[in-house]
């Protein structure tokens, strides 16, 4: 019985493991919007598309995101990473680091963001 329950510990460890990475992943989908169609969307400088977009990120950092449009001010957002609270399975059950490492014990909150674009001045 002692090996049986032993056994069922050791496979329990290894199976959760990484909690986070296995559920809620190393990436997350954020989806951009405006009150105005087609704004061009970067990400960190790159263009990621235009509004309505969405796109996968990793979880392990900050974002910069800029949104502009001819005729328009443009508007800088941070998004910034929180953490994820399936991780805590990881950390109390089996001291994993993984999650860490991955960054799966982040997320970034709100997974949607709309911004409103101001009229440049004339």
């Amino acid at each position: 019985m002692k090996k049986i329950i032993i056994a069922t510990f050791v496979f329990t460890t290894l199976i959760l493991t990484g909690c986070a990475t296995v559920i809620s992943g190393t990436s997350q989908t954020l989806t951009f919007n405006s009150d105005v169609e087609d704004v061009d969307v970067y990400v960190d400088g790159a263009l990621i598309g235009r509004t309505p977009v969405s796109a996968s990120f990793k979880k392990n950092k900050a974002q910069t995101v800029m949104f502009r449009k001819e005729g328009y001010k443009a508007v800088t957002r941070e998004i910034t990473k929180s953490f994820d609270k399936v991780a805590l399975l990881s950390i109390f059950w089996d001291y994993s680091t993984t999650d860490l490492i991955t960054g799966a014990v982040y997320e970034y909150a709100p997974n949607a963001i709309y911004v409103e674009m101001p009229k440049k001045e004339e």
